[in-house]
């Protein structure tokens, strides 16, 4: 299976393992810039309740810093705190109706797992782990980095 194509920052931390000329790199360098987006109108969108709407915000100033996040990326944050609400909602029956009801398992555990997995899918990809943050830090720009050498 081929891989995913990298930054071109992380092939220049990792030596250039695929030799990618240098016409290549700075080719791929300029082409990043072009798809840099704006995140002028990151706002929480209408159809989230007022606690996925606060928690969109507080994510919002969190990553603020990073730039990491962009316009492009409010439905991804937005979904993302729609189902952490709806964890939370599924973690309160649980509690409030026990593990068994009616002789069977609790239907909200499994709903809780599923809003957990998808917590995590979308909690890596928008930098929200420890290990997200840690892949993502080849690709914060050095502000004393002299263009000329980068290369």
């Amino acid at each position: 299976m081929p891989q995913k194509p990298k930054d071109i920052a992380l092939s220049l931390i990792q030596g250039n393992p695929n030799n990618i000329t240098k016409k290549e790199l700075k080719k791929r360098k300029n082409n990043k810039q072009k798809l840099q987006l704006s995140a002028d109108h990151l706002t929480p969108p209408n159809w989230l309740n007022s606690g996925a709407k606060k928690e969109f915000n507080r994510i919002i100033d969190l990553l603020s810093k990073t730039k990491l996040l962009t316009d492009a990326d409010a439905t991804t944050l937005a979904i993302y705190c729609d189902t952490l609400y709806d964890y939370k909602s599924y973690k309160n029956q649980i509690k409030k109706h026990g593990m068994m009801v009616n002789g069977r398992v609790n239907p909200f555990i499994r709903e809780k797992r599923n809003a957990a997995q998808l917590l995590d899918k979308l909690g890596n990809e928008l930098g929200l782990s420890p290990s997200a943050r840690t892949s993502l830090m080849v690709n914060l720009p050095d502000m004393e980095e002299d263009e000329d050498d980068e290369f």
